[in-house]
């Protein structure tokens, strides 16, 4: 009898310690989820055993249990486990207290350990970058936020179709790009902004422009693309503003997001920089996206969303940068990593100004309509060649004409709006130094630019549209 109980003893030992070395060759492996349990039933026998505690604070932290994990990774980090250290930074840089993270990455430091030394010089320009921007929180309406599956963004998205559009790469090229590659293509449908995987750098962002019947391929690598991963291009209709997200630049967690300008006399880019808090957070923030037309902005991040949900915040995008002021530390902080949207409004009504947009939204779209078809008759005569003058869209034979024509009208109808509201903001223009006049300069130079843009690219679509009609119509003699 003793021999049988001796041989289940040893039996029993040796089960439990083949399953404690498989959990740790699971927890190498990074498989999280399967190792839990075997260290929680280890750590019930031996509580105060470093490696159980932090193995086990390791596991719930990687499986989404962060604040059950810290009583654990704390005894690990009392014990001199250096990666409980890095794990704690991790922790309190997420939840915005960076002095916290930097002194774990310290005592992580303390160590002399080689390994992790480029993370954790990351973290601590991340932690520094992330401080700083905390003193420059911008004041914006935030006045929607709205949980969708990461795979239905753009159908919630609803964009003026002045401003383009964003789309999958492939609905536009079945045979270009990664299948993820997204795209924004603008509403002349003459260039388009994608980002796609290269061997070197990860993912970039590159452009095509239209050259005749084909697309010339632009590298943007001049002050946009880096070793790190540059995704999801937007640009402005001045067409010279690109907003982007990079998790390079020391982001301050995952993706954060960019602006650069392009500078016509170097042909490249100006330096990327930041979008400031609350539009960047320690999480991945994806897409910032401005509707000028209708004037409603959205954000697309991860903060707060369950896996393969993201988050789309509809906030009022402002002319000018306003920083947030006279609030506390605390305010500034959940302000800062929108806790809730309602600390941005501070009485707005919410109903009301998402009615006045959407309504907005929906005559902007119907007046574009119209606009084609009041045109007044010397307007809608179209030269195609020696007596050959189309007097309405459904004359022309080529249906790329047609489609082209229709681009051609609302390219005209925006220049003589653009045209008169030019005219009537510098009126108003006195020059004196308040936050009316600095809204009405940037309205004034926007439009400018767009009226530029719109003069070289006006006569060009003509030549587009004679182009595509003549190859239609006559072949052999174009």
């Amino acid at each position: 009898m003793k021999n049988l109980f001796f041989i289940f003893f040893l039996f029993t030992v040796t089960l439990s310690a083949q399953t404690l070395t498989e959990a740790r060759t699971l927890f190498t492996e990074g498989e999280y989820e399967q190792a839990l349990p075997v260290f929680e039933r280890e750590l019930k026998r031996k509580p105060k055993d470093a490696n159980l505690n932090y193995w086990y604070g390791a596991c719930l932290y990687h499986t989404g249990n962060q604040t059950a994990a810290l009583p654990y990774l704390i005894n690990g980090e009392k014990s001199k486990i250096p990666m409980a250290s890095l794990l704690l930074a991790d922790y309190y840089h997420n939840q915005y207290q960076f002095d916290r993270s930097t002194g774990h990455l310290d005592k992580y430091i303390a160590f002399g350990l080689s390994a992790h030394s480029s993370k954790v010089a990351r973290m601590l320009k991340s932690s520094e970058k992330a401080k700083q921007m905390l003193k420059a929180v911008e004041d914006v309406v935030f006045i929607d936020s709205l949980l969708v599956p990461t795979d239905s963004v753009f159908e919630n998205i609803k964009l003026h179709t002045v401003n383009g559009a964003i789309l999958p790469l492939r609905q536009l090229f079945a045979d270009q790009g990664d299948s993820l590659s997204i795209a924004y293509i603008t509403e002349r449908k003459d260039r388009i902004f994608y980002d796609d995987t290269t061997a070197e750098n990860g993912w970039d962002i590159f452009s095509l422009n239209r050259m005749m019947n084909d697309w010339e391929k632009i590298d943007l690598v001049k002050n946009i693309n880096q070793e790190s991963n540059e995704r999801f291009p937007y640009v402005l209709n001045d067409g010279i503003t690109i907003y982007f997200a990079s998790d390079g630049y020391n982001s301050i967690g995952g993706y954060d997001l960019f602006v650069s300008r392009y500078h016509f006399a170097s042909e490249s880019f100006f330096t990327p920089e930041p979008l400031p808090m609350p539009f960047n957070s320690v999480y991945n923030d994806y897409f910032y996206i401005v509707d000028e037309y209708v004037g409603r902005g959205f954000l697309v991040s991860d903060r707060y969303a369950g896996k393969d949900s993201v988050v789309i915040y509809t906030f009022l995008p402002g002319s000018i940068r306003k920083i947030l002021s006279d609030k506390t530390e605390q305010e500034i902080l959940d302000y800062a990593r929108l806790t809730s949207i309602a600390l941005t409004q501070e009485g707005t009504n919410t109903d009301s100004v998402n009615k006045v947009l959407e309504e907005r939204y929906q005559y902007e779209n119907k007046l574009e309509l119209q606009d084609i078809h009041t045109t007044d008759s010397e307007q809608l005569s179209f030269f195609v060649r020696d007596e050959l003058v189309y007097q309405n869209e459904n004359e022309f034979k080529s249906e790329e004409a047609r489609q082209a024509y229709l681009q051609y009208l609302r390219m005209k109808a925006r220049f003589n709006s653009l045209n008169a509201q030019l005219e009537a903001d510098r009126l108003k223009f006195t020059g004196k130094d308040n936050p009316e006049q600095q809204e009405l300069t940037s309205r004034i130079l926007n439009a400018e630019w767009a009226l530029l843009f719109l003069e070289r690219d006006i006569p060009l679509k003509e030549y587009e549209i004679r182009r595509l009609e003549l190859e239609k119509i006559d072949p052999l003699n174009y």
